[in-house]
């Protein structure tokens, strides 16, 4: 006489196994597609929040702060200090470290305006990262980041991509008459 016995066969928990493999997959996938849109928007509202604290410190001061033109200047704090000079550096860490260090001055004339805006000091790709100003001679400044992905926001212009995985894109905020 066969005896029937209880529990699964081992068919049975490999197919429940590997439904619950598929599952994670699409669940991590969606995950990181919800991750790279917060570090999108994040960014990008950070951007737009400099762009207004240059426009309002040039509505009280009908000009933008002194500095030198056709420089690049990290906006806020919180940037790594990757050429040993105690001062943060953004843009493009590994080519040029040494032009885009946080300008304590610069902060300082912004913030007189109201609270410096914040966010990620993380790098989306090549060692990149920001926000920094571009001033140029003819009088305006651009607001620039890196984002993830071949595309930048909408409201933001293409300035260089990186290999296909990044990009950076800018804000132009034109000159003060």
């Amino acid at each position: 006489m066969l005896r029937k016995q209880k529990g699964f066969t081992i068919v049975e928990l490999l197919i429940v196994v590997v439904v619950i493999g598929i599952l994670a997959a699409i669940v991590i996938v969606a995950f990181m597609g919800v991750q790279a849109k917060a570090d999108t928007v994040s960014r990008l509202s950070e951007m737009k929040a400099w762009v207004k604290q240059y426009q309002i410190y040039a509505t009280l001061n009908n000009k933008y702060p002194d500095v030198p033109r056709d420089e690049y200047y990290c906006l806020g704090t919180g940037f790594p200090d990757k050429d040993g000079s105690g001062l943060g550096n953004c843009r493009d860490l590994e080519g040029y470290s040494t032009r885009h260090q946080v300008n304590p001055t610069l902060n300082a004339a912004l913030a007189t305006v109201g609270s410096l805006p914040g966010g990620p000091r993380t790098s989306p790709g090549d060692d990149a990262l920001g926000p920094f100003a571009i001033y140029y001679t003819g009088g305006n400044v651009v607001i620039s980041d890196v984002f993830k992905g071949t595309t930048c926001p909408q409201g933001t212009d293409l300035i260089w991509p990186y290999s296909g995985h990044a990009v950076m894109c800018q804000i132009d905020i034109p000159a003060v008459n």
